[in-house]
């Protein structure tokens, strides 16, 4: 199960956009496997691509204990879901970007040390890592000393990662999502949850980048990345993504999850990807217009892609 199945993550999801509590976690069942998904009146699951999902990737199988007082519900049919998890040389090898997207991911496991996956991103990418040194060193000689913390707790720092990415949606001629007041009160209720890490880079008194991530049971998630475009020549989103990588590790995380994407910087770094497909048969009466809402959502899977890219290259 991951964060978007959580019942703080639900809990922030439901205050946000449905704040006269007709949305609730609720269980579902499909197949031989239980999902718990936010769902309105308890009866609709919420899981279709929408306003409300925007920032929602995919579900996982619910996996806690459940008992017989636990009222479950049939779903016929969820639009993303993982499948299972491979290894990125089976991933590529396979072929299997034909039947589902990528989610691409770190496990640590893979790791006894931090050589050893230096050694890894340099078999996938030789020359990455000497470059952000280049890179960083070039930064404080220009700008300033390098500041990087993890677990930035300012208020204000929520805000500017908000705004340095509703600048890059409006460089990008993209719905800039933080216009919007629900989503940026979701975003605060996560952190009133202690479900988002955010995570900024300075350079002296500049602040450089900033990332908006989740952690929950060990797992690091990789979620919007954004910086100021006017330090873009020194790949300022690139430096805090190697930093997270790295912190990650140190504190002996489980996992560093790049979420839904095959954005080709995520496989210099990862090692195994999940399998992310829809699960079910959709009703007949919503065939036709699945078929469009899919292509919709295909075009703003590819959008958040090239985002996510331009974020950290």
């Amino acid at each position: 199960m991951n964060v978007y199945s959580r019942e703080d993550f639900v809990e922030a999801f439901c205050a946000a956009y449905y704040p006269k509590g007709n949305v609730k976690p609720t269980l579902f069942k499909l197949g031989d496997r239980v999902w718990r998904l936010p769902a309105l009146d308890s009866t609709r699951p919420i899981v279709l691509d929408s306003f409300e999902t925007s920032f929602i990737d995919f579900y996982e199988p619910y996996r806690a204990h459940l008992s017989g007082e636990d009222t479950i519900r049939e779903v016929k049919h969820l639009p993303s879901i993982s499948q299972g998890i491979v290894t990125t040389t089976e991933w590529f090898e396979r072929n299997l970007k034909q039947t589902y997207e990528a989610s691409p991911t770190i496990l640590w496991e893979t790791f006894p040390t931090w050589h050893n996956f230096v050694t890894h991103v340099h078999q996938n990418r030789s020359g990455l890592f000497a470059d952000s040194r280049r890179r960083h060193r070039k930064l404080e000689k220009q700008v300033g000393t390098l500041s990087f913390i993890f677990d930035d707790r300012r208020p204000e720092i929520l805000l500017k990662g908000m705004k340095l990415k509703s600048a890059q949606y409006q460089r990008s001629q993209c719905t800039d999502h933080f216009a919007y007041p629900q989503h940026v009160h979701f975003f605060q209720e996560l952190a009133k949850k202690n479900l988002l890490l955010v995570s900024s880079l300075s350079a002296g008194d500049q602040l450089i980048a900033v990332h908006l991530g989740l952690f929950a049971e060990g797992r690091l998630y990789f979620w919007i990345p954004s910086y100021d475009a006017n330090f873009s020549n020194y790949s300022p989103g690139r430096l805090l993504l190697e930093m997270l990588i790295e912190e990650s590790f140190n504190q002996q995380h489980t996992e560093f999850d790049f979420m839904i994407g095959g954005e080709s910087y995520k496989w210099h770094y990862a090692t195994h990807s999940r399998l992310i497909s829809e699960l079910g048969s959709r009703p007949l009466s919503l065939r036709a217009s699945l078929a469009a809402r899919n292509f919709k959502h295909s075009v703003k899977r590819s959008l958040k892609s090239i985002l996510r890219e331009e974020a950290v290259v």
